[in-house]
């Protein structure tokens, strides 16, 4: 689209269209009074309690609290955004919406987007034909077939089949005059070094498309068809794809999540295809990073329950009671499935079974309990371990939304412990009262603008200064840098050069990192003599950034490093310009100073553009792989 809609245009759709007629359309309703009732179409239940208004054209559900117009239903149904919910109904009802013409940056950006899901869409078309009729695809039908997918899944999911070559998919994108420089911003290929030409990123893979909400390819994943490392390589954040935003399956698995009630969170491709496959259709899995509140809110458009099946080994424990402060955060009720030791779905299904797996499922406990029992079981008898889970526990009871919930979980944490539920209780008052003074300090803390401080002299011992400890949770791209700075001397040289410390904005993050980069040599950096000098919080970071494979990235980790980087600065840029939209020029017009607020204005402008710059536009010049 070209063009902004107008409010105007906006109520004569909303006029025009009924919402009884739009409704009954997912929905069998019959007449209840003035009202008409059906099943809601957003939760599983057996008496009807949604209810059309066709007076005040407004929809309710008495069970599960949706609500709304017909925009709100068409975008709650069908995981549209707003505006593409207008336009739907607009082209249904025939309204000419007449879009405010776009800038010439917003048409270029908007048209740039386009062509960048035309070209993965050629991507996808191109590996899944390989797959299916390529004489080399024959190696990656087998695999499948091992695995027990055919025809109908490949098409359903439109996977595919990266040949042995270094530039099949380069080639056929020539052939459909596809932009070099648009195939490298998706990873699709690679710039190569010294005067060779662009390479294919993924060879001799089986490709799995991933979808956003209205069926458009915006990223892959490259899996390997044997034992070689990475398993998997994954396409990078590019202006149509940011995988914290995205979860493979959720497009096929939408309707079957508002059925069900509950969305089944995987690791893996293949985990979410067998669940699938076995009648559980309410499966999604991450692509290759932790459940992030992004994936949580688009979620909870879908289900009420979100159930967790991560890993039993410690890692997996670990990233499960991450994904339940995640959820808790944002409101979300959530469980998880206990599976045998070196089981995944996919494996569990394949030697148990569907109906084992129901059992499972069925048996499902609220992740606050397995935390629970997890924290408790480690501490064991003794009086300081067990005081330490103790509040271990309560930090995360702390984020419940229900208070009911956190009552029942202090009286059984006080059973369990020993510990009078009046004191209990206490405690965790006063953990609120910090969580809520360290949100508070957060919001108001400005990222840290300090320069590298200067060596210490000839016998002085440095002071380390710890800025005021935050519980909220170091963010992926921080985190994602810090295991990057541990790992790689370029990557450390690149950071400081491009003033990566004046982008951290968790204050404990900022100091380990500061000290990583004051500490290391051209061989590594000894963890160990950092030890001494970190608070909890410092620590706990640490051990998350250390916990992780150090392969991961292996393939790609300059690009990796340069997309960290990137989004920190526009996370800086978008703070910068809220300020300005939100406080500083309102107060500039307040005061009737118009100068300033044209000023204001200009900068804002400007830095608006600066955020839509796609990758590749910086100043900087970006490293890129090798052949």
């Amino acid at each position: 689209m070209s063009g902004q809609i107008s409010d105007d245009k906006i109520e004569q759709v909303r006029d025009r269209t009924d919402i009884v007629e739009l409704v009954s359309q997912y929905v069998n309703l019959k007449v209840s009074g003035r009202n008409r009732l059906g099943l809601c179409p957003f939760h599983a239940e057996k008496t009807p309690s949604f209810s059309v208004n066709a007076e005040r054209q407004f929809y309710h559900c008495f069970g599960c609290g949706a609500g709304g117009d017909v925009f709100s239903f068409l975008m709650q149904s069908e995981g549209l955004s707003f505006p593409d919910a207008v336009r739907r109904l607009a082209d249904r009802a025939g309204v000419d919406l007449e879009e405010r013409l776009l800038s010439v940056a917003e048409s270029a950006q908007i048209e740039r987007r386009e062509r960048l899901f035309r070209i993965n869409s050629l991507a996808a078309d191109y590996f899944h034909e390989n797959l299916m009729e390529h004489p080399q695809g024959e190696v990656a039908r087998a695999y499948m077939k091992k695995r027990g997918y055919g025809q109908k899944a490949a098409g359903e999911y439109r996977i595919g089949y990266a040949l042995d070559d270094w530039e099949g998919l380069k080639n056929h994108l020539l052939r459909q005059q596809v932009s070099a420089e648009d195939a490298r911003s998706l990873g699709l290929l690679c710039a190569g070094k010294l005067g060779r030409g662009d390479y294919d990123m993924f060879r001799a893979r089986l490709m799995f498309p991933i979808f956003d909400l209205s069926g458009r390819v915006v990223a892959f994943a490259g899996r390997v068809l044997d034992d070689s490392k990475p398993k998997y390589i994954n396409s990078p954040e590019s202006p149509i794809y940011h995988k914290g935003e995205v979860l493979f399956g959720l497009y096929q698995a939408r309707q079957a999540i508002r059925v069900s009630g509950d969305v089944l969170i995987v690791e893996g491709y293949f985990d979410q295809m067998a669940l699938s496959r076995a009648g559980f259709a309410q499966a999604v899995a991450t692509c290759g990073t932790a459940l992030t509140a992004d994936h949580v809110r688009q979620l909870k458009r879908y289900a009420q329950r979100v159930v967790l099946m991560f890993d039993q080994d410690s890692a997996g424990k670990q990233a499960t009671f991450r994904a339940m402060t995640t959820l808790q955060q944002a409101g979300a009720a959530a469980a998880a499935i206990s599976l045998p030791a070196g089981d995944d779905p996919d494996s569990f299904l394949h030697r148990h079974g569907a109906d084992a797996f129901r059992t499972r499922l069925e048996a499902a406990r609220p992740v606050m309990e397995i935390y629970m029992d997890e924290a408790l079981k480690q501490a064991g008898s003794a009086v300081e371990p067990k005081v330490r889970a103790v509040e271990q526990v309560l930090e995360k009871i702390a984020f419940l939304p229900s208070e009911l919930e956190q009552d029942l979980y202090i009286k059984e944490l006080s059973q369990r412990s020993g510990i009078e539920a009046a004191l209990v209780q206490k405690k965790l008052a006063a953990i609120r009262q910090n969580q809520q003074r360290s949100r508070a300090s957060s919001q108001r803390q400005e990222p840290p603008q300090q320069a590298p401080r200067p060596s210490a002299g000839p016998g002085e011992k440095r002071a380390i200064t710890r800025p005021q400890s935050s519980r909220a949770a170091i963010n992926r791209t921080e985190l994602t840098l810090l295991r990057l700075l541990l790992q790689n001397s370029q990557v450390r040289k690149e950071f400081v050069e491009r003033g990566g410390m004046n982008l951290i904005q968790h204050p404990d993050a900022a100091v380990l990192i500061r000290l990583v980069l004051e500490r290391s040599t051209a061989s590594g950096c000894e963890i160990e003599s950092l030890l001494p000098e970190l608070n909890d919080v410092q620590r706990e970071i640490l051990v998350q950034a250390r916990s992780c494979d150090p392969d991961e990235f292996a393939e790609n980790l300059e690009q990796v490093s340069a997309d960290c980087l990137r989004s920190l600065e526009k996370q800086a840029l978008k703070k910068r310009a809220d300020q300005l939209l939100q406080e500083m020029i309102p107060a500039a017009e307040t005061r009737g100073d118009t100068g300033e607020a044209d000023r204001f204005r200009a900068e804002l402008s400007q830095l608006q553009l600066q955020i839509k710059m796609p990758p590749g536009h910086e100043n900087h010049k970006k490293k890129r792989g090798n052949i």
